[in-house]
């Protein structure tokens, strides 16, 4: 009967964290401005679900096709199968359910922590506010971190072949890699970290090498395994071959986008620092326990050997993560969520063998972990709410302005009283103008321009970027209204109306 009690609070237990999670991820999933990234990455969706389009992965300028493929499966499910039918909330639903399989990941360890560890860590998961903000946009990175953090906990887990895990490990690196050329990253940190691993048991390691002839099925398992899962979506279900070349070419072409360049301590001051803006931004409280997990690890005490260097090896990989990606001046915050999911396990397994512990010992503990999630709760909140789209907030990276949402809402109005086809066609002038095709999917005919060209004079509306309004505004000056509009913080863009319009919407208000 105690045995069945403890299996219904468990399941109660995890009931709990998955719905904590879920309601992070996933109120007013649609209500914040499509991001740049979001906004292209829902244009290579579109080239999967349009029959019209044909999908090309592009290694010069795209990550991973595994999104896009994602993506396009949920879109068909719900009947957007076009550019103008497609939703945020639909697109935003694969990195939701990505975020949701990344904090049910360490129940797989379970067995090997028990299950206050492993609960501790998942719920560490739910309410980081940096994954729970990535968790709610249509980007890559937390379909890696779930992949990520999966390979890791795979290799520790028993399985009952040799053969079979290392080719389940292989699959998921392989899906790592259909999703993120970065996944070299991560490859690099758990190599490195192996290693530390293996010189500071260098007798167990000498035993494996001297026996490495038994691991050559299993390491075959491993690459194939990889290669197939991989293989499979570069070469779009294998109907394009060369796909799986354009994969390996993505490291010695792809292209950055400038003005990303940040210090080396950027992610430290990021993650761990408190900063002032609104409210006190850090999640230092989770490094912290993630620091006492590594410290008893060291322990004289310490008795299961093979635990204590799991614990340090998800150490060891975090910190090299961290170190390579300070490194690489380029920076964003969201190359952060596989390095911090890292840090959130350690942390949950700062709570290993808490049931053996002093009364007093338990009580503090629990408060203590009890105190970090109701932070961290607090945090991922205003992170998703209040300052979703706020400067302020660190994790709200160049975010896109409610402002052009209103704009699409206005022309949409405009239309009740001219008709939308003499709205077209409508001109974009300058570059950098993602996500504006996404708020003007709407229309059909639309020109888009470098520089001020005399062509533009024949479009009903046009939007100029910062670098062109001077020459779109001489042009333009007779014929059209100007409408301040702005896309992103200190990025304003210009919305010119014709005349004649403008008097028929006036006329009509």
């Amino acid at each position: 009967m105690e045995i069945c009690a403890s299996k219904v609070w468990l399941i109660l237990c995890w009931a709990c964290v998955l719905s904590l999670a879920a309601m992070l991820r996933i109120d007013n999933l649609e209500k914040r401005a499509f991001h740049f990234d979001e906004a292209t990455g829902a244009r290579i969706t579109e080239s999967r679900v349009n029959p019209k389009r044909d999908y090309q992965f592009n290694p010069v300028h795209n990550h991973g096709p595994l999104l896009s493929s994602a993506a396009a499966t949920v879109c068909r499910i719900k009947d957007e199968s076009s550019w103008q039918r497609m939703t945020k909330h639909t697109l935003r639903l694969v990195p939701v359910i990505s975020g949701m399989l990344l904090v049910a990941v360490p129940f797989l360890w379970r067995r090997r922590f028990g299950d206050i560890p492993v609960l501790a860590a998942a719920v560490l998961l739910a309410t980081s506010p940096l994954l729970a903000y990535y968790s709610r946009m249509f980007i890559h990175e937390m379909m890696l971190a779930m992949l990520g953090l999966l390979a890791v906990i795979l290799f520790f887990v028993s399985f009952k072949s040799r053969i079979f895990k290392f080719g389940t490990i292989g699959f998921v690196i392989g899906l790592m890699f259909a999703t993120k050329e970065t996944f070299a990253i991560s490859i690099i940190a758990w190599s490195a970290a192996a290693g530390i691993i293996a010189l500071c048991n260098w007798r167990a390691s000498m035993a494996l090498l001297i026996d490495w002839k038994s691991y050559r099925i299993s390491v075959a398992s491993f690459v194939v395994g990889g290669t197939l899962s991989a293989g499979w979506f570069y070469s779009d279900g294998l109907t394009n071959p060369s796909g799986v070349w354009d994969a390996v070419k993505t490291f010695f072409v792809y292209k950055t986008t400038a003005g990303h360049d940040k210090p080396f301590g950027y992610y430290l001051n990021m993650m761990i620092v408190p900063t002032k803006g609104g409210i006190w931004w850090h999640e230092g409280f989770v490094f912290l326990l993630a620091l006492v997990s590594v410290g008893r690890s060291f322990l004289p005490s310490t008795k299961n050997a093979m635990l204590e260097n799991t614990v340090r090896f998800v150490a060891y990989s975090a910190v090299f993560h961290l170190l390579i990606y300070s490194m690489i001046s380029y920076k964003t915050p969201w190359l952060m969520c596989l390095p911090w999911a890292h840090v959130c396990l350690l942390a949950g397994l700062s709570m290993r063998g808490v049931t053996s512990w002093e009364m007093r010992a338990q009580a503090i503990a629990i408060l203590l972990l009890g105190g970090v999630i109701f932070q961290q709760h607090r945090l991922a909140k205003f992170a998703a709410g209040r300052f979703e789209t706020d400067t302020r907030n660190p994790y709200a990276y160049t975010p896109t302005s409610r402002n052009i949402e209103s704009a699409r809402e206005w022309l949409a109005q405009m239309s009740e009283v001219i008709p939308i086809r003499s709205l077209e066609p409508i001109g974009v002038v300058g570059s950098e103008y993602w996500p504006l095709p996404w708020y003007l999917r709407d229309y059909q005919a639309i020109g888009y321009w470098r520089d001020a060209d005399p062509a533009i004079k024949q479009c009903p509306v046009v939007f100029a970027m910062m670098e062109t309004e001077d020459e779109v505004g001489v042009l333009l000056k007779d014929s059209h209204i100007a409408l301040t509009r702005t896309l992103r913080r200190n990025v304003p863009v210009m919305m010119y109306l014709r005349k004649d319009h403008w008097n028929k919407w006036m006329n009509a208000e």
